[in-house]
């Protein structure tokens, strides 16, 4: 009768172990970093060096809400420089414009457009464009000036993300690519659609750059889960 009953007990407790464990693993709501005794974080402007100029504030505020997320971690202004911890993002990218952003789809000149360009011969206009960066985070613990001065520095960029300090707690770097629709719509009058199309792509562009700040927040809770 012993022998019986040992294995189901034996099952019971397997389960009970690892339902535990498991309530464990999956609980990515609560703050991260209490093991390194961070309970605030300031997040300063992050420093843009890539050639999109319209990058720093989205990513920032993308990032500072991710963190928000965290259940026991609170972002906190920089001002007063009581933070636990600083989280610094440097965004980077190659140093010419048209090695960042290319155009990836084309359409030949034809129908109204062909029109649209009078007496010249006709071209490829591009239909779609991708473009690339990355996001280097640094999260640093009770840094001094200089060591943030080092940190947010060409040459801290030149050394790498696996340079070891005693106080970084994380560092990283997210690559990130995004790709938008262009309008090309014909200009045939002073009235048509296509006196706009300036417009209307700027406006894709930055929703599409918005969307990538999304998305380079999800990727970050992605190392962070990783990490911790």
């Amino acid at each position: 009768m012993k022998v019986r009953f040992f294995y189901p007990i034996l099952y019971l407790l397997a389960a009970i172990l690892a339902a535990g464990c498991s309530g464990y693993h999956f609980n990515t709501n609560n703050n991260p970093l209490i093991g390194y005794d961070i309970k605030t974080v300031t997040v300063p402007m992050f420093i843009n060096r890539s050639v999109i100029p319209q990058l720093a504030a989205p990513l920032t505020k993308e990032i500072t809400l991710a963190l928000n997320d965290y259940s026991g971690l609170r972002v906190v202004s920089n001002d007063n420089g009581a933070a636990d911890a600083i989280l610094i993002g440097i965004i980077e990218s190659r140093d010419h414009y048209n090695d960042v952003v290319n155009t990836t789809q084309t359409l030949f000149t034809d129908g109204d457009v062909l029109k649209t360009i009078g007496n010249r011969s006709p071209f490829y206009y591009p239909v779609q464009t991708t473009y690339n960066f990355s996001l280097r985070i640094i999260l640093i613990k009770r840094p001094t000036k200089e060591e943030l001065d080092f940190f947010t520095s060409e040459l801290a960029g030149n050394v790498g993300v696996n340079t070891i300090h005693p106080k970084v707690v994380l560092q990283d770097r997210i690559d990130l690519t995004g790709t938008f629709s262009r309008v090309a719509r014909p200009t045939t009058t002073t009235l048509a659609p296509g006196e706009v199309n300036f417009v209307k792509n700027k406006g894709i562009f930055e929703k599409s750059l918005q969307d990538t700040c999304y998305q380079a927040a999800q990727s970050f809770k992605q190392v962070v889960l990783n990490a911790f």
